[in-house]
């Protein structure tokens, strides 16, 4: 017994030196994706990888590669069919027909509808079939009902992120047409932002709120200022884009950017240490940095991204495999 009591604290001993330390940890490989824009909002294409500036935790990390992504893309087309959008539904699905005619062959496309919560439609899985896409269109005609907005996305971003097709490193997206107006959502926006964090999936908003309210209140927002917010934030979190068109001249300028980056990005990855422990949103700051004879750059991405969690979409797949 005395000889068993004095090997006891040389094993407690070991099983802590046993214990990885903060350097033992194997480090994090980031990747994200990346647009850039000049002043005019026109996406840029020949930015070097020595221009691009980190910033995490107030460290610089160095970049482990930088590529032109040119992946083939998965992405939703999402489009409002609520009442208020009984003027511009025309327009815009003309517009979407441009979209999805201008896909590349191993392009895939799924489109749907929504008015309420309980009528989110989807009226054509993904499909690289540019004639079925474009029939799924004509189906589409005004309903009635409380519009949700943060539901359709939502529902969108979830579908797109479990769609699986070929190889896994393709781009996804959803390219939402709404007038941004909220008012009957089951999900909260901060339960939206906690999926988009989750997964890969960019959104592109074509926000048409010109024919929404201006007026507001002291104590409360106007439905245009609500509409803007919204929009903007779900494109900022997911490192995608929103346009707000006033004229069918903008309309065609916002589609051939969205075009542009659904097909052409900027890849980029560096490795982080993680701490022991560690999980969580990260916050993570791109620029580009100056230089004579460039004029100054925007970098669009995700704010940040989650520390030592996968993806929800990978870790129902690996659930389904086992």
């Amino acid at each position: 017994m005395v000889f068993v009591c004095l090997l006891l604290p040389l094993s407690v001993l070991h099983a802590q030196d046993a214990q990885p330390s903060p350097a033992e940890l194997p480090p994090q490989l980031v990747k994200f994706t990346m647009i850039i824009t000049d002043k005019k909002h026109h996406s840029v294409d020949d930015v070097r990888q020595e221009e691009i500036q980190l910033e995490e935790d107030k460290q610089a990390p160095a970049v482990v590669s930088f590529s032109k992504d040119l992946r083939s893309v998965d992405y939703a087309l999402v489009l409002d069919t609520s009442g208020s959008f009984r003027k511009v539904l025309p327009v815009v699905v003309k517009t979407a027909r441009i979209l999805v005619n201008g896909n590349l062959a191993e392009d895939k496309t799924f489109v749907e509808s929504f008015v309420s919560s309980d009528d989110i439609e989807k009226v054509q899985d993904f499909t690289a079939d540019k004639a079925k896409l474009n029939a799924a269109l004509d189906l589409l005609y005004v309903k009635g009902g409380q519009t949700a907005v943060v539901d359709a996305v939502y529902a969108a971003i979830k579908h797109t992120a479990e769609y699986k097709h070929g190889p896994a490193e393709r781009r996804r997206a959803v390219v939402l047409f709404t007038d941004g107006e909220d008012r009957a959502s089951y999900h909260k926006s901060e339960q939206l932002i906690k999926l988009i964090r989750e997964n890969d999936v960019q959104v592109f908003v074509v926000g048409l709120v010109k024919l929404l309210d201006r007026e507001g209140s002291p104590t409360r927002r106007s439905p245009l200022e609500r509409a803007e917010l919204l929009l903007n934030l779900i494109a900022e979190e997911s490192g995608g884009r929103a346009f707000f068109p006033e004229d069918l001249k903008e309309m065609s300028e916002a589609i051939a950017e969205i075009q542009h980056d659904l097909h052409s990005q900027y890849l980029i990855s560096f490795e982080t240490q993680p701490k022991p422990g560690e999980k969580g949103f990260c916050k993570l700051k791109v620029k580009v940095a100056s230089s004579p004879g460039r004029e100054k750059l925007t970098v669009i991405t995700r704010p940040g991204y989650l520390a030592n969690v996968q993806p929800r979409a990978k870790r129902s797949a690996e659930k389904k495999s086992q």
